[in-house]
């Protein structure tokens, strides 16, 4: 079975977890026996293709009026012209039905399509091609991708979005299968009329990604000592850093520190440390997550904004520790059962509350299994498993229609 894979960015272009959880999807379909090849955008050069990590890579020059990943500032205007050209992009849609032509795949699996397209969709299904698309984000919903405004997450379109997303939602009628990161999102996406068509609508979660330096003995917290916090991702104020710091500031019970790993805008950064200068608190910039992980008693995810999915929450239970989370989007799906730390965001000062239970895990020297053993339940055989098993059922359904054989004989 070959799988064509189309993806807004590939490696090493990795800006956040849906490019993480694309490489690693197609590293672990071509370690099962499939065959894969991959599509994906760049700003810069020719047309080309290279293999990588044995995946045939097709980099394809963007043809809007920008590149998104780029640094620096477009007008409104620029912005809602290139939205409409992203719409369908003609150009990125002759591209890729060359290599549909070229490749004769039997399932097309899109991700993320910012810059190539959702015409995408309509080349695949010309091509009689059976099309799966995950999400990983807001992307079809909102031109920000992250459904939030002022700071506070959208309790549904406003609007603008609703008239953005239109077209695509229209688009995405010609999905057979849809699938969610998170049950939270896959349901965003539904009660918004998408993927109307579809034959099916599923979860498969993201997996983490095993480093052996997971299995490194954490380094002891010393008698005594303050409470080691740490927190881990892009520094934005979707999340919730200052929401974090903000309780902590105003708790009088809990000796701590906070560590931060990761990097955002500078001026954003710079405001923060202003604004929290303490002792207490390290911006340590871009940091090895394992290391990390295993420098620290607990991880906070205070996220303000309906996370997608929270692959952070998993990378930390792989080296057993305990995680805070707040109770937006899908995280509340991941978090350890028996722990229930999660915390409201409407209520911030519950918080705090769930620091100190999360504390009190250290002391149980079962904690640590229990965390591993749970993250385990998200590993890259088990969504390898589930999306081999989809494609399996959605070729062996398109085999039934007799306009296929037609097709394959004329390919």
């Amino acid at each position: 079975m070959k799988v064509l894979i189309a993806n807004t960015l590939y490696f090493p272009d990795e800006v956040g977890g849906a490019e993480v959880a694309t490489r690693l999807l197609a590293d672990g379909l071509m370690k099962a026996g499939l065959e894969v090849c991959v599509v994906c955008a760049t700003g810069s050069g020719d047309d080309r293709s290279e293999e990588v990590n044995g995946a045939k890579v097709y980099r394809l020059r963007s043809t809007n009026l920008y590149w998104p990943h780029a640094p620096g500032e477009h007008s409104r205007v620029a912005k809602l012209i290139w939205h409409a050209i992203d719409v369908r992009n003609t150009s990125m849609s002759r591209k890729l039905a060359e290599i549909i032509e070229r490749e004769k795949p039997d399932i097309v699996h899109t991700a993320n399509l910012s810059c190539l397209s959702v015409d995408a969709w309509r080349v695949a299904n010309n091509a009689g091609v059976p099309i799966v698309h995950t999400i990983h984000d807001y992307y079809l919903l909102c031109p920000t991708a992250s459904m939030l405004s002022g700071g506070k997450p959208c309790a549904s379109q406003c609007g603008v979005c609703s008239l953005y997303a239109k077209p695509k939602q229209i688009a995405s009628a010609q999905v057979n299968v849809a699938v969610g990161v998170s049950d939270f999102v896959l349901q965003k996406h539904v009660e918004s009329g998408f993927f109307s068509r579809a034959a099916k609508t599923t979860v498969i979660h993201n997996c983490y990604q095993t480093k052996d330096s997971a299995s490194v003995a954490r380094a002891p917290q010393a008698d005594n000592a303050p409470l080691r916090l740490g927190m881990l991702g892009r520094v934005l104020p979707e999340k919730g850093l200052e929401l974090l710091l903000d309780q902590l500031f105003a708790d009088q019970t809990l000796d701590w520190t906070l560590a931060i790993g990761g990097t955002g805008d500078q001026d954003y950064v710079d405001s923060l440390k202003t604004k929290y200068a303490d002792p207490r608190v390290s911006f340590l910039g871009r940091v090895d997550p394992s290391a990390f992980l295993n420098s620290i008693d607990i991880l906070v995810v205070p996220s303000v904004w309906n996370e997608p999915f929270g692959l952070v929450v998993l990378e930390a239970y792989s080296h057993g520790v305990p995680v805070v989370g707040s109770n937006m989007g899908g995280i509340p799906e991941i978090i350890e059962p028996r722990s229930k730390l999660l915390f409201d965001v409407a209520q911030p000062e519950t918080l705090i509350g769930k620091i100190h239970e999360a504390a009190s895990l250290l002391d149980d020297p079962s904690t640590n299994d229990r965390l591993r053993q749970h993250a385990r339940k998200f590993s890259l055989d088990t969504m390898i498993h589930a999306y081999i098993e989809l494609y399996e059922g959605m070729v062996c359904l398109e085999e039934r229609k007799p306009w296929v054989a037609t097709r394959r004989e004329a390919n």
